[in-house]
């Protein structure tokens, strides 16, 4: 869930970012530069010699290419039909060199292998530089590419390029997206890079960079997004960060970073995405944080944040997701008494693995977006996965209403009694729930057997009693169930699934029978 909304989010900020700016060029459908065409019919010039040389030089360094973009690098215009490659229309100048791996093909991947030509860096009127997803492109990154002045975009994703960011790229003045995303780099940031006044896009994700962001950093005044998630980085986390007024997008997740999450970063008015999960984050959530009313997502998830969390959260209306996970967290569950609707526009929210108490009833009633005919029934209309399991959260499930949305609702390792509602059937989209090791007492409701969307179901080490509903043979969709530690007897339903699960899944009840544990004993 995490990954694929905030997919579109990153896809929007990419399409806005790479519109041209400059008069003589058009953008095509992906956002890279490409050549004007005149209104006239006069043929446009061919390519220069000297960039037909700079390309064959790239080509000559790429020893296998399973993309078949290198066979069409035949003849003596590139600007021709050199896949890849676009040049300016008045000039014959190569602008832009875009080289990305198409879709894998009968599931075989497709690549280049080989390394950057240094030949690259006489592309002197290049523009736009676009090596993508060819995962087997390695060696260093060469610093002739300092040599590209008019250098506005620069991609090098997903590839297998390694040794240190040269800090000669702080020479390209007028440089504004820089992607190295998914490579092997390794080493510091290079200082030269707070030079680049210009930048507007940096993402260094998923490579092996460590040590502290550079103090030359603070000048990158026109950021709006900053990723530098999965890396090695560690020490504090800048203070200047607060100083990136138009930052949309902030990942510095998986990494070690440290200390209290400082307080300038509560001026980013227009933060959209705030990831600092996976760090070495202590203190508290600041009240402040309520602050970011622009905010789509926030996760900060497995770090050791102690206290509670802060009732101004529950006011940011375009939150919608919400990770705060694998943390130290303790105080009452967050319900937004007095505040109305607590986060409208919520999808997703993970507290599990805290130190949270509360009333899973009251919960539920804060998220509820819907008007209720009673104080007691309740369904999220637009919450689709919720986890809070191993918490200390008690209470007893409320009532609930038909046309929640709900797909995950985890709420294992906790201290909930009560009785299953038998309006949790209403819930009618769930996949996955999971109340085991609770103390949830009475009979399984019948009413479940409508909920046949249900893949997941575990009710184990509870206090049920009675029998599994003979009719649950309609749930023919689940691939695990467990109701193992209860007190339930009779014969398990004789149909698939439940009567191929293993024998540990109803294991430590009263006196379950049929396959698989043995037959029932016939009365009489």
């Amino acid at each position: 869930m995490q990954i694929s909304a905030r997919l579109l989010r990153v896809v929007a900020i990419l399409l806005a970012a790479l519109l041209p700016r400059c008069a003589g060029h058009h953008a095509d459908s992906s956002g890279v530069i490409g050549s004007a065409r005149g209104g006239d019919d006069r043929p446009s010039p061919p390519c220069s010699p000297a960039d037909r040389a700079a390309l064959l030089g790239f080509k000559a360094g790429v020893a296998v290419d399973t993309t078949g973009i290198l066979a069409t690098w035949a003849g003596g215009d590139c600007c021709g039909a050199w896949e890849g490659v676009t040049c300016d229309a008045a000039t014959g100048r190569v602008v832009a060199l875009r080289l990305e791996a198409p879709p894998p093909n009968g599931g075989a991947r497709r690549y280049m292998q080989g390394a950057l030509s240094p030949s690259l860096g006489g592309l002197e009127f290049l523009e736009s530089l676009v090596v993508r997803d060819m995962a087997r492109i390695g060696g260093a990154i060469p610093p002739a590419l300092a040599r590209l002045a008019r250098l506005r975009q620069l991609y090098l994703e997903g590839n297998m390029l390694s040794g240190p960011v040269p800090g000669s790229l702080g020479g390209l003045r007028s440089l504004q997206y820089l992607s190295l995303a998914g490579n092997r780099l390794d080493g510091q940031l290079p200082p030269e890079l707070g030079a680049l006044s210009g930048l507007e896009q940096i993402n260094f994700a998923r490579n092996r960079l460590s040590g502290a962001v550079p103090p030359s950093y603070v000048n990158l005044s026109r950021l709006a997004y900053l990723d530098l998630g999965s890396n090695l980085f560690s020490g504090a986390m800048p203070g200047f960060l607060g100083q990136f007024r138009n930052l949309a997008l902030l990942d510095l997740s998986n990494n070690s970073f440290s200390g209290e999450i400082p307080a300038s970063l509560y001026t980013l008015r227009s933060l959209t995405d705030l990831s600092l999960s996976h760090n070495k984050i202590v203190g508290q959530i600041p009240p402040q944080m309520g602050i970011l009313r622009s905010l789509n997502s926030l996760a900060m998830d497995g770090n050791m944040l102690v206290g509670s969390i802060p009732a101004s959260l529950l006011g940011l209306q375009k939150l919608w997701y919400l990770n705060l996970s694998g943390n130290g967290l303790s105080g009452p569950l967050p319900t937004g008494a007095g505040t109305g609707n607590a986060l409208p526009s919520l999808v997703s929210m993970d507290l599990s693995r805290n130190r949270l108490t509360g009333d899973i009833a009251q919960l539920f009633r804060s998220l509820s977006t819907a008007a209720s005919h009673s104080n007691r029934t309740t369904s999220p209309q637009k919450l689709e996965h919720l986890d809070v399991s191993e918490n200390r959260i008690t209470g007893a499930l409320p009532d609930f209403a038909r046309g929640a949305g709900l797909r995950w609702l985890d709420i294992s390792g906790n201290a909930i009694g009560g009785q299953i509602p038998s309006s949790v059937s209403k819930l009618s989209g769930l996949e996955r729930l999971d109340m085991s090791r609770n103390r949830v007492r009475g009979t399984i409701p019948a009413s479940m057997a409508e909920m046949v969307r249900l893949r997941w179901l575990d009710v184990s080490r509870n206090e049920l009693v009675g029998r599994i509903p003979d009719n649950f043979t309609r749930l023919t969709g689940v691939r695990h169930a467990s109701f193992r530690g209860n007190r339930l007897c009779g014969q398990i339903p004789q149909a698939k699934p439940f009567n191929l699960f293993r024998a540990a899944a109803y294991a430590h009840n009263l006196c379950l029978c049929g396959k698989p544990l043995p037959p029932c004993r016939k009365i009489g």
